[in-house]
């Protein structure tokens, strides 16, 4: 049927609407003949090519999912810093420096400060500007008791320049 649609359509375009053989239909208006015939708008439909079929589009690739990595535990919280960092000012004392927030809020565990920085201080008494010390938070409750005895039992302080050869008390 669709190539008597074309039939048509090319026959008006082209002004044919009757063929040449007597005792054959002639083509009027919108008659339609019971048989193709055979004339020069014929052979053009036949060599002209066949429309394209439709083509059925593949649908688009579907993009691959990557694959998820094994999950691991998280890793461990890191290891809380075993001390604070103080730098010394002119003026410090370890009497002043303990009794700080960042230390232990107590003048009395000054040796706290002695014991965990001994390779810096020769002698309690004299600390100096710009010194670095650690100030540990991880002593037993009977090393802070120790402490806190030994600054009572400390001598009262007799002001000199150079460390002591013989510290007063064994803070160690």
């Amino acid at each position: 049927m669709n190539d008597w649609k074309r039939l048509l359509a090319l026959a008006a375009v082209a002004g044919v609407f009757t063929v040449g053989c007597a005792g054959q239909r002639r083509i009027e208006g919108t008659e339609i003949p019971t048989q193709p015939q055979t004339n020069d708008v014929n052979a053009a439909m036949e060599q002209a090519p066949p429309p394209p079929a439709p083509v059925e589009q593949a649908p688009p690739p579907v993009a691959e999912q990557p694959t998820p990595e094994p999950t691991t535990a998280p890793p461990p919280p890191p290891e809380p810093e075993p001390c604070s960092k103080y730098i010394v000012v002119k003026g410090d004392t370890l009497w002043d420096i303990s009794a700080k927030n960042l230390a232990y809020q107590d003048n009395f565990q000054w040796p706290l400060i002695f014991k965990a920085n001994r390779d810096q201080i020769k002698d309690p008494d004299l600390i100096y500007p710009k010194q670095e010390f650690c100030i540990r938070h991880d002593f037993s409750k009977e090393e802070m008791d120790k402490a806190r005895q030994d600054a009572i039992e400390t001598p009262k302080y007799v002001p000199h320049t150079q460390p002591r050869e013989v510290l007063p008390i064994d803070y160690f």
